[in-house]
C-alpha cells in the first residue's frame, strides 16, 4: 500500500511543479499531452529562453534544464536521474576578465523523438540529438548525434553504435 501512495505523491508533486512553471514561464514554456517529471526536477528559463517539450515523456529525479535560447525535446523520450541540459555557455574571451562577468554564448539543443539519455548524462549547447538514439548513462554530448545509435562514452574514447 504505501508504494502506491508514495508513486501518488510523486505525481501530485510533478503536476503541481508543472503548474508551477508554466504560471512562471507562460509561453516560453510549451508542455505536451502526457509528459512527468519526478521530483526534484528544475527548470529555469530566462527572458530570451524557451523549452519545448513533446508528448509522453518522463524525467527521472533531478534532472534539470536552464534556457537561455532554445531546447527542444520531441515525443516520447525518458531521461534517467541527474539529466543535465544547458543551451549557453559562459563566454572565455578573456582571461584577464571575470568569466562571470563575460555572458554567455547562447545556442540551441534539439532532442529527436523515441530519445533514451541515461543517468547522469551532460548535454550542452548546439547538439542536436536525432531519433532513437540512445545515449549511455555518464556521457558528455558536446558533438551532433544521428539517428538511430548509440551513443557510449567511455574513459577516453566515444563509441557509436548504429542501430
Amino acid at each position: 500500500m504505501s508504494e502506491y501512495l508514495i508513486k501518488i505523491i510523486n505525481r501530485v508533486i510533478g503536476i503541481l511543479k508543472i503548474l508551477c512553471w508554466k504560471i512562471l514561464y507562460g509561453s516560453r514554456f510549451h508542455l505536451g499531452k502526457m509528459t512527468f517529471f519526478y521530483p526534484g526536477c528544475h527548470l529555469m528559463i530566462e527572458k530570451t529562453g524557451s523549452i519545448n517539450i513533446g508528448d509522453n515523456c518522463f524525467f527521472n529525479r533531478n534532472c534539470s534544464m536552464t534556457s537561455l535560447g532554445e531546447i527542444n525535446i520531441g515525443n516520447d523520450c525518458i531521461f534517467g536521474e541527474n539529466v543535465k541540459i544547458y543551451d549557453h555557455n559562459h563566454k572565455t574571451d578573456s582571461i584577464n576578465g571575470l568569466f562571470r562577468k563575460q555572458g554567455y554564448v547562447v545556442g540551441r539543443v534539439e532532442i529527436g523523438s523515441n530519445v533514451w539519455i541515461g543517468s547522469d548524462v551532460l548535454i550542452l549547447p548546439n547538439v542536436r540529438i536525432g531519433n532513437n538514439v540512445v545515449i549511455a548513462a555518464g556521457a558528455i554530448v558536446t558533438k551532433n548525434i544521428p539517428d538511430n545509435v548509440t551513443y557510449i562514452q567511455k574513459r577516453n574514447s566515444v563509441e557509436v553504435q548504429n542501430g
